[in-house]
């Protein structure tokens, strides 16, 4: 009788003691953790232990024990996933569980402006700490890769489309180029199948796009200045444009271009070559490189800036010395 009396009491008391444990346990895996939004990485390979310690470093469980024992009944240590991870603010365990199940890597963003030199954008890459910089320099001077990749031997200035592009933690340097290069390819060819046949090729195209984007004070002249640079062509007249003789100077140019300037060897120097110079000076967006293949019907052959953004256009050198005068000269 006393023994059957004392096994009852056991099977109470490990009732009891189960009862309040599993209520510890649910409260535990409900209970928000008061703290704000936070980004946590879990590396591939990371134990739960690992993660478990990752967790309460930044505050965001009050129990490794709890969280363990959770994950155990769960049976979902072996569906934890590694990324880059937004734990929302005051998340429990268990949607802290549920988001590191799902997956879903936290999604960066990285804009490149119409326009952008490939100095600018290897930048903004090294900056972002997407690229690390004697990396991405061994990667986009590699003559092996950029055969490759299709480029020509001016590289890959002009080929990378300005845009916003989304990337997580694990995404490389290697990857967001070839992204870029990719979807410049994309476009031109939409571009191109919508627009009338042209004698010029692809790089020739860019090169032309390239000179309009940094030439255009708006969307709206770019036509008009890309006219004025066909007409120049078709005429074997120099393009004369500043930004090429710019881009030729690199290092040296320190703001202002003088007449010396204007005599430099560059060959992107159309003030001296005739031509296109070598490849394009920037990374032209879809506007600029519409304008190169669709340029307005005109017999403009010179422009000037007013200084508001926009430009005076001239057919005749005699009227682009009187818009120089009073829009330069100030007379």
């Amino acid at each position: 009788m006393r023994h059957r009396k004392s096994i009852l009491i056991l099977l109470l008391a490990a009732m009891i003691f189960l009862t309040l444990a599993g209520f510890d346990l649910y409260r535990f895996a409900h209970h928000s953790n008061r703290q704000p939004a936070k980004i946590i990485l879990i590396t591939p390979g990371s134990s739960l232990r690992k993660i478990t310690r990752i967790l309460t470093a930044d505050k965001l469980i009050n129990s490794e024990r709890r969280f363990i024992i959770l994950n155990r009944l769960l049976r979902s240590s072996a569906l934890l996933k590694a990324g880059e991870y937004q734990i929302a603010a005051g998340a429990s365990p268990l949607e802290i569980i549920s988001t590191l199940q799902q997956g879903i890597s936290l999604q960066h963003k990285i804009s490149f402006p119409e326009g952008f030199t490939l100095k600018q954008i290897k930048n903004r890459l090294i900056a972002r700490d997407l690229c690390p910089a004697a990396a991405l320099e061994q990667l986009t001077n590699n003559p092996n890769q950029l055969k490759k990749w299709q480029l020509p031997a001016t590289g890959l200035e002009g080929y990378l489309f300005p845009s916003t592009y989304h990337y997580n933690h694990q995404t490389s340097c290697r990857k967001i180029i070839e992204q870029m290069l990719e979807t410049g390819k994309q476009r031109f060819l939409e571009i191109s199948a919508a627009s009338p046949a042209t004698p010029l090729n692809r790089h020739q195209i860019l090169t032309l796009a390239a000179i309009i984007q940094k030439e255009a004070g708006n969307l709206e002249e770019m036509p008009l200045i890309a006219a004025v640079f066909h007409n120049r062509l078709q005429r074997k007249m120099r393009l004369a444009s500043d930004p090429t003789t710019i881009y030729g100077l690199g290092e040296k140019f320190d703001g202002n271009l003088r007449r010396r300037d204007l005599k430099s060897s560059s060959p992107y120097n159309t003030y001296r070559f005739k031509g296109l110079p070598p490849g394009p000076i920037c990374s032209p967006g879809s506007d600029a490189i519409k304008a190169a293949l669709n340029p307005a019907v005109s017999d403009y052959l010179f422009f000037v800036s007013r200084n508001n953004g926009s430009h005076q256009f001239s057919k005749t050198y005699t009227e682009h010395k009187r818009a120089v005068k009073k829009y330069q000269l100030g007379h």
